[in-house]
């Protein structure tokens, strides 16, 4: 039944946005895809959107998998084969936005605006142009987006207040407290291991500074830290122990009242049974990150996960065609239904509407139009220094921790940081 299903959606898809039609190449090919391909791309699948419905579409185009499922992995040995001048290296490379100028600024990404334009009409604006604009480096197109990533809350339902989700940072803090106090477990859990501080971090500060008139980030720094240090101090004061797998893990075995981690959890609390663990989704309670003040409207702010190609490929168009796969309407639904993962295309609102992945009011949120729809964050193209700002940032946070920094003078170096990075 979900083969047949898959395929009646794509038809309908098909006929709704177009799909690209390109002769078969000459002669065999043989490309390699290297990234997140665990929850991105399984090789073994089969029927519209995976892989062997590729090698059924175009016979003479192999594609070999190297999959790797740390995000840090794939950014050391992108930056390693990227940089090299005897390795060729995978055709085509899954990466967030946020890397591309680092690579692009170099001339080691192959540029896609003369390709993209070839593309249908439909298909090019049935991507969230926000998303296209994180894949540019210098008004010059270098990937495509496959997927959006984007901070849940969860709360285990039978241990909130009557109220349910603390809708403010405040509100967070004094339920954390009050679960650790009345049951034993810790409060709030939240993946902090290596950059995973600094990004926890800055939604934090982001969060804050939605709550200045003036956008001044020495206020909100100063904010931001005092809320990061608390929440730190008081539910796991050895960040480095939590991990994507730890913080998720530790909070569907039930040691953890509430949880700030991406979408993908959700998928993952679908599957605690079949794995053992006791926590599944009629447990839990899933709404927006808090904000600092309850008049601030709820916000999108996401990450995106998509492929670039190797300027150094030696079947340019055959890696084009493949991206084109990779990031269509099929293999996005696919992704979608089976893993929950959410589609960087505003046609999701049509074919995902029902999905257990679109359940959570911030999924559906993503794809609602309209003036009352919350926004998507502003995402600008990625700044060249994005690596080294990540881990100047990660390293200071550590020193502000270990040695009793105060709020003030952490603000004070993020904003010299920050200066620097410009």
């Amino acid at each position: 039944m979900i083969g047949l299903r898959l395929l009646a959606v794509s038809a309908v898809l098909c006929a709704l946005i177009g799909c690209a039609t390109t002769s078969t190449p000459q002669g065999p090919v043989t490309l390699t895809v290297f990234g997140d391909v665990n929850r991105v791309l399984d090789p073994q699948a089969t029927g519209p959107g995976s892989i062997n419905e590729f090698h059924a579409l175009y016979p003479g185009i192999q594609v070999d998998v190297i999959a790797s499922s740390d995000e840090w992995n794939i950014l050391h040995h992108a930056t390693k084969v990227l940089q090299s001048e005897t390795e060729t290296g995978p055709d085509i490379i899954e990466m967030p936005g946020s890397w591309v100028a680092e690579f692009a600024a170099k001339g080691q990404l192959l540029p896609l605006n003369d390709w993209f334009e070839t593309l249908p009409a439909a298909d090019r604006k049935d991507f969230m142009p926000k998303l296209l604009t994180a894949y540019s480096y210098q008004c010059q197109l270098y990937g495509l987006p496959s997927l959006i990533g984007i901070q849940y809350l969860y709360g285990r339902t039978d241990l909130l207040p009557k109220t349910g989700l603390p809708t403010t940072v405040k509100g967070l803090i004094e339920v954390s407290r009050s679960i650790q106090k009345e049951h034993g477990i810790q409060g709030v859990i939240f993946p902090s291991k290596g950059a995973q501080l600094a990004k926890f971090y800055y939604a934090l500060f982001m969060i804050e500074l939605a709550n200045i008139p003036d956008k001044d980030r020495v206020l909100a720094h100063t904010r931001a830290y005092t809320n990061f240090s608390t929440l730190i101090r008081e539910n796991q004061p050895d960040p480095e122990k939590y991990s994507h797998a730890i913080a998720e893990g530790e909070f569907r075995s039930g040691k953890a009242g509430l949880s700030i981690n991406g979408n993908y959890v959700w998928y993952l609390l679908s599957q605690s049974k079949e794995v053992g663990f006791p926590v599944v989704p009629e447990d839990v309670t899933v709404g927006w990150l808090p904000v600092a003040h309850t008049d601030i409207p709820p916000v999108n702010a996401i990450w995106t996960r998509g492929y670039v190609i190797n300027a150094k490929t030696h079947s340019p168009k055959e890696a084009q065609l493949l991206l084109d796969y990779l990031t269509s309407t099929q293999s996005q639904f696919r992704r979608l239904q089976d893993r929950y993962i959410l589609p960087a295309r505003t046609s999701a609102a049509f074919y995902g509407a029902a999905l257990p992945g679109m359940l959570p009011a911030p999924a559906k949120a993503l794809y609602k139009a309209g003036e009352d729809a919350p926004p998507i964050k502003q995402l600008n193209e990625s700044p060249a220094g994005w690596q080294r700002s990540t881990e100047a940032i990660h390293r200071l946070l550590t020193i502000a921790l270990t040695t009793g920094m105060t709020p003030a003078e952490v603000a004070g170096r993020m904003t010299i940081l920050e200066s620097m990075a410009q």
